[in-house]
């Protein structure tokens, strides 16, 4: 899998559970090896904190929610497990996302030069 590959698999991902990631890749102009393993690196590398700073926002919400509603500071069940579902959802595609990834590695290890 090279990086256009990659980069087009988290396209194909994009608004997959709420979650909105937008990777672009751009041919440059000069020296191609270098630019382009370094914008294709940074695309990557961008939705892979988005993905995972929204991970992270959705795990507060639904701790916070959970709290709130033990503390009967409010009495919405459905928003409590709603917020439940979209966290572990976000946290299910995470960890595909994540596995994803090692596999590409592990199969670039593979290839010999």
């Amino acid at each position: 899998m090279n990086a256009v590959n990659a980069l087009n698999a988290l396209n194909d991902l994009n608004n997959v559970n709420g979650i909105s990631f937008q990777t672009t890749y751009t041919q440059p102009k000069s020296n191609p090896a270098s630019a382009t393993s370094k914008s294709a690196f940074e695309g990557f590398f961008d939705a892979a904190v988005k993905l995972l700073d929204e991970t992270n926002r959705l795990q507060i919400a639904d701790e916070r929610m959970a709290l709130d509603y033990a503390a009967g500071k409010i009495d919405d069940e459905l928003a409590v497990v709603l917020a439940q579902q979209k966290a572990y959802s976000s946290l299910n595609f995470t960890v595909q996302v994540t596995n994803k990834i090692i596999e590409a590695y592990r199969e670039i290890m593979r290839i010999s030069m």
